[in-house]
């Protein structure tokens, strides 16, 4: 489905009066990519896009598609002074780096600014101000940071840069200090999908919308709760505005909601629901929450009655011991009552497993497989995480991976194993694929298709390489060129190998 975060902005920019124009470069360039190349794409690939793009094997997809990507640019920003947005997700940051030295060589007046979740201050927004080609960085909520930034460097960039913003000077960062999150979402305008292909998409009718920003919730794998600071939630009227627009003006033919949690704030889910049903909006919409005891059958009714179809929570593990070290507080005892509650109700639900964290042992592998097989007639489908419990930047486990027994592979914090050897990568994968193995054998849907990870000799590929064990990589390169009839030459990563 389309982004969300950039239509905020254009909302934001459209408010204050200010022309914008919005483009969407990642559905343009996947839409050319050879099959080869689209497990770039896969979740499960992540640890590619914390390569720079001239040194990683992003490359190919960029030197091959080079005149394409300077055309897109050369249509979108257009000649002399403008300011180019560009958002950068963590796996984003070099893509963007790239992007903007392009945008600089075919229009040097062009301001160059960057935002987006790897501009937060968990992250390293002074790398980024730090690119020879980035004017200024976007800090943390970028709504009111952009507009206040647009007006400064239309201006002539006079003085302190704005509030939220960095630039390099001199070969110096100069900050503009901590800008406040914005305490009433309410204020904020409506995003704005104008520019955006939304026939395209996988899911065409589907649009997204935030109700709120945070998590109630402290897990340590997530850092969700720390570039928000704090829980915050939008009323239920300004939700039901948004809903209305979605389906007047953008065509939604179902919405998603994409907080962290839908469910953070139990009383603005009545009144919502009871808005729903009392203007008779039967839009189907379906979003993600955590299990907790006031998801009661009462409530799960009315959220039925108002359109949700769809509910997936984040159990992540059924043992007690894997729970506490992910700092997760569910109670075993209340998931069970409120799947069964769920599906009272009617609504379809899934729930998120993670396997593989670091100090889940076999036995604590197998209460989750129990949990599964216990409540297979509940729940509509298992969502096994193919991240493998990815460990990234920001986050409390990557902070204190020690305390955690975790090592990381030289300069590639996702290849991670624990100190003792009984966690690496492989043993993350063969309990993945138990995972999709047990789904089939007690007729439980699995959101990923088969009983075996697709891209695994390609991923194991990388894990070696990575390793420097070349013959290793070697032999799985090989092994999936033979699966997937893809010649060698032309899996990233072999020639690497060869060495």
């Amino acid at each position: 489905m389309p982004a969300l975060g950039l239509p905020y902005i254009q909302g934001a920019l459209k408010a204050a009066g200010i022309e914008v124009r919005l483009f969407d470069l990642n559905i343009e360039i996947y839409e050319r990519l050879d099959p080869a190349e689209r497990d770039f794409w896969d979740p499960s690939h992540h640890f590619i896009w914390y390569e720079p793009i001239d040194q990683g094997r992003a490359r190919a997809v960029f030197s091959r598609l080079a005149a394409f990507i300077d055309g897109f640019l050369i249509d979108a920003i257009g000649p002399g002074p403008v300011v180019v947005g560009i958002t950068a997700l963590a796996t984003q940051k070099f893509p963007a780096f790239h992007l903007a030295a392009r945008v600089k060589a075919l229009n040097p007046e062009a301001t160059v600014v960057i935002g987006g979740a790897s501009c937060f201050p968990q992250y390293a927004p002074d790398e980024i101000a730090a690119c020879p080609a980035v004017d200024y960085v976007v800090v943390g909520e970028g709504e009111r940071a952009i507009v206040d930034l647009v007006g400064y460097v239309g201006t002539g960039a006079r003085g302190p840069v704005p509030p939220g913003v960095l630039r390099r000077r001199n070969e110096r960062i100069e900050e503009g200090g901590r800008r406040p999150l914005i305490r009433d979402l309410d204020l904020l305008p409506m995003p704005d999908f104008t520019g955006l292909p939304l026939d395209r998409y996988q899911d065409r009718r589907r649009i997204p919308m935030m109700w709120s920003r945070g998590c109630v919730n402290r897990c340590v794998f997530c850092i969700e709760h720390r570039i928000w600071e704090r829980f915050r939630w939008r009323s239920a009227s300004h939700i039901f505005r948004e809903i209305r627009e979605a389906t007047e003006r953008w065509g939604a033919g179902k919405i998603e909601a994409n907080d962290s949690l839908f469910n953070g704030n139990i009383s603005v889910l009545h009144e919502l629901g009871g808005m729903l049903i009392a203007e008779g909006i039967h839009l189907p919409w379906g979003c993600e929450g955590i299990i907790r005891k006031e998801m009661a059958p009462g409530l799960l009714a009315k959220l039925k009655n108002a359109g949700c179809g769809y509910i997936t929570y984040g159990l992540e593990s059924a043992s007690a011991n894997v729970l506490r070290l992910m700092g997760k507080r569910t109670d075993l005892s209340v998931a069970s009552r409120v799947i069964r509650d769920t599906s009272a109700a009617g609504i379809l639900q899934k729930v998120n497993i993670m396997v593989g964290f670091p100090g889940e042992t076999e036995d604590d592998f197998r209460s989750t497989l129990d949990f599964l097989t216990d409540n297979r007639r509940f729940l509509t489908e298992v969502n096994p995480s193919d991240g493998f419990t990815g460990i990234f930047p920001g986050t409390e486990l990557y902070d204190r991976h020690l305390d955690f027994g975790v090592t990381f592979a030289p300069g590639m914090h996702y290849f991670w194993e624990t100190r003792d050897g009984t966690n690496t990568l492989a043993t993350r994968i063969e309990r993945f694929e138990r995972v999709l193995k047990h789904a089939a054998a007690i007729g439980l849907k699995c959101t990923y298709p088969g009983t075996e990870l697709l891209n695994r000799d390609k991923i194991l590929g990388d894990f070696h390489l990575n390793r420097g064990e070349h013959t290793e990589a070697l032999r799985f390169y090989e092994r999936h060129s033979a699966r997937t009839g893809v010649e060698p030459d032309r899996i990233p990563g072999y020639r690497e190998a060869l060495r």
